[in-house]
C-alpha cells in the first residue's frame, strides 16, 4: 500500500471533531499505520484496520487512555471503549496524582495519595464494568509523579500500548514525550 494512503483515507472520511493525532517518540512509518488503521476502523473496515495492526506485531496490543486528575471524561472513555473494541485491543485507564510533599511524618501525603487513587477506583469503575459488557480486555492504573514520566514508564512496563487517548490539556503535556501515538479528544 502506498504510504500516503492513510493521509486519503483521511481526506475521504469525516473525522469526529475534536480528534487530533500527533507524533510521539516513534517511527514515521508506525504513526502512519496507525492513522490507516485508525481511518479503516472509523469507516467500518475492521478486518483491513486489523490487517494493518497486525503487520506491525502480534499479541494483545493496548490502548493507554489518560485520565485528567481521577477522573475521565464521558466522551474520552466512550471513544476508548469504541476504538478497542473495533481494533481487538485491550485498555489501560491511567490516572496520575501529583507526587506529593515530601513531609516528615508521610501522614498527611499518605492521606492524599489514599483520597485520590480511591476516587480514581471510583471514576474508572463504571468504564471498567462497560468494557468487560463489551468482551474487553480493560485495567485500571493509577501513579503519582510527573504525568509524562508515569506515561513511559507504564507504556514500557505493558510493552504493548499501542496508542494513547488523552484529553486536550493532558496531551499537551505529553507531546514530544510520548512513546506511542498520541491521539487528544475533545
Amino acid at each position: 500500500m502506498p504510504r500516503n494512503f492513510a493521509r486519503r483515507i483521511w481526506a475521504g472520511i469525516s473525522r469526529p471533531r475534536g480528534i487530533e493525532v500527533r507524533p510521539g517518540g516513534m517511527r514515521r512509518e508506525r504513526l502512519d499505520d496507525y492513522a490507516e488503521a485508525l481511518a479503516l476502523a472509523e469507516a467500518g473496515e475492521q478486518a483491513l484496520a486489523g490487517g494493518v495492526i497486525r503487520r506491525a506485531g502480534s499479541g494483545r496490543k493496548r490502548i493507554l487512555v489518560l485520565g485528567h486528575g481521577p477522573s475521565f471524561s464521558p466522551r474520552l472513555a466512550e471513544y476508548a471503549l469504541g476504538l478497542a473494541q473495533r481494533l481487538g485491543y485491550g485498555l489501560v485507564f491511567l490516572n496520575v496524582g501529583s507526587p506529593g510533599s515530601q513531609a516528615a511524618d508521610g501522614q498527611m501525603d499518605s492521606y492524599l495519595r489514599e483520597s485520590f487513587a480511591r476516587r480514581a477506583g471510583e471514576e474508572a469503575r463504571p468504564w471498567l464494568l462497560l468494557a468487560t459488557d463489551r468482551g474487553l480486555e480493560a485495567g485500571h492504573v493509577v501513579r503519582f509523579g510527573d504525568t509524562p514520566a508515569e506515561v513511559e514508564g507504564l507504556c514500557r512496563d505493558l510493552h504493548r500500548v499501542e496508542l494513547i487517548l488523552s484529553e486536550p490539556g493532558e496531551g499537551a503535556r505529553l507531546e514530544g514525550r510520548a512513546t506511542s501515538a498520541l491521539f487528544t479528544v475533545d
